[in-house]
């Protein structure tokens, strides 16, 4: 089993959110810890990982040597992508 990890920028979104959308994105991203790469989309030209949340998408970075799961960014579809 995965452990899963937080980035202060996905905490911080998270806090804005209202709390039922921040409760559906937590549980989604606590329901991967088993298998990961069945909902893990590979992000093009990057190291990175995707995971889609209803209208949101969850940046991480999975270590696989280390069983751990880095939430590096969640934020809205049309502009989580903006800053690469």
């Amino acid at each position: 089993m995965y452990s899963i990890e937080f980035a202060p920028h996905a905490e911080k979104f998270l806090k804005k959110l209202n709390k039922n959308e921040a409760d559906i994105i937590l549980n989604k991203i606590y329901s991967i810890r088993e298998n990961p790469f069945r909902f893990l989309e590979r992000l093009k030209g990057e190291k990175l990982w995707k995971l889609r949340i209803m209208k949101f998408r969850a940046e991480m970075d999975v270590l696989v040597s280390a069983n751990r799961i880095i939430v590096l960014t969640i934020g809205h579809r049309k502009n989580i992508y903006d800053k690469h």
